[in-house]
């Protein structure tokens, strides 16, 4: 790994997210929700309404030609019960609309993109994020479905990932297209990970590439005993020095972890797609993503890393209205465009 990327300390935060910090009072303690409904809800709720003011106002653009349409995929457990994983399909007015009309006539789409929410496991829902998801349905003119998951700590990490891979499945199963992105934030980019592994096992050239935002990739708690051997001395960023306001603890532990391997607990990534993946150096999974990219390195696959210096993680969530928070916004444009170029000409197959 480039010495760069290896940090024992994180730099000064950014003037600007001290200044946000101050403004919205982010330094105070916050009040600790035990009922896993009201916690979700209340996460929900904030994420809802900075989505709408934004939407009504800077935004407004978002909204227009864009087609939007719930529902939802059955999936069976293990024990034969039935519950439903909700969706949310975003569509340019100028392709077919209608998730349906997709999922049953199995109409041909030029580029799909599937995106799973960040929230660890614990939160987040198809409008915690619903400002990134019509931002990339505009600028790439294609058909974008969010997914959401049971949570923690109503069910195990295992029923977030089973979700996972039945809308993957069902998805990518009664819908044709001619390119396929896999993306996610946070812990919605563990679950892309564990994904876009599994299914590289099966079919090489169904997942062109994978969008990976503040990802989470192992559990590097205990001083990092769980970690890869060979990361040991390179995982630097899952202590105190990294904790800020956004985040100050791990969401991944012995105890919540899912049995399936962490993407970075993988023993052989050879013939993973392209990745493009974006850290931000004040964050307790700086070392998840950039450990990440490198383990893909070594096995030969086409990385490109971004680095956001003096930001925590996620902040393009909380902060969306910062100048930063919206170049980060616009580079991760740059990045799925990169993700379809072709790798031999370098021409654009969108």
């Amino acid at each position: 790994m480039d010495p760069k990327l290896i940090l024992p300390i994180p730099p000064p935060l950014h003037s600007d997210w001290l200044a946000h910090e101050k403004t919205f009072n982010l330094l105070v303690p916050r009040l600790i929700i035990t009922d896993p409904y009201l916690s979700q809800k209340r996460y929900s709720d904030a994420c809802k309404a900075t989505n709408t003011e934004l939407l009504a106002g800077r935004d407004k653009h978002l909204t227009v030609d864009i087609l939007i349409q719930d529902t939802v995929i059955e999936v069976f457990t293990s024990s034969s019960d039935i519950h439903f994983v909700p969706i949310r399909s975003y569509n340019p007015a100028s392709l077919p609309s209608g998730l349906l009309d997709v999922l049953l006539n199995g109409r041909e789409v030029k580029l799909i993109v599937i995106y799973f929410h960040g929230g660890g496991l614990y939160n987040g829902d198809l409008d915690s994020e619903d400002l990134i998801c019509p931002r990339i349905c505009r600028a790439l003119q294609c058909k974008l479905y969010s997914c959401t998951y049971r949570k923690m700590s109503q069910f195990t990490a295992d029923d977030a990932l089973f979700d996972a891979f039945r809308a993957f499945e069902d998805i990518t199963t009664k819908m044709k297209a001619s390119r396929l992105i896999l993306m996610g934030s946070s812990s919605g980019r563990q679950l892309c990970g564990q994904i876009s592994q599994r299914y590289r096992n099966l079919n090489r050239d169904l997942i062109d590439g994978v969008l990976m935002r503040g990802p989470v990739t192992c559990n590097a708690t205990e001083g990092g005993k769980h970690l890869p051997a060979r990361f040991k001395d390179v995982h630097k960023s899952m202590s105190e020095a990294f904790h800020t306001s956004l985040l100050s603890g791990a969401v991944v532990n012995n105890e919540n972890r899912t049995i399936t391997a962490l993407p970075l607990e993988a023993e052989d990534l050879r013939g993973m797609p392209r990745h493009w993946i974006q850290v931000s150096t004040n964050d307790i999974y700086y070392s998840d993503g950039a450990c990440y990219a490198k383990a893909l390195r070594e096995a030969g696959v086409e990385v490109r890393l971004e680095v956001v210096e003096g930001w925590p993680h996620t902040f393009w969530l909380k902060a969306p209205y910062l100048e930063r928070a919206v170049k980060a916004e616009n580079d991760m444009i740059d990045g799925l465009k990169w993700l379809l170029e072709d790798k031999v000409q370098g021409e654009k197959k969108v």
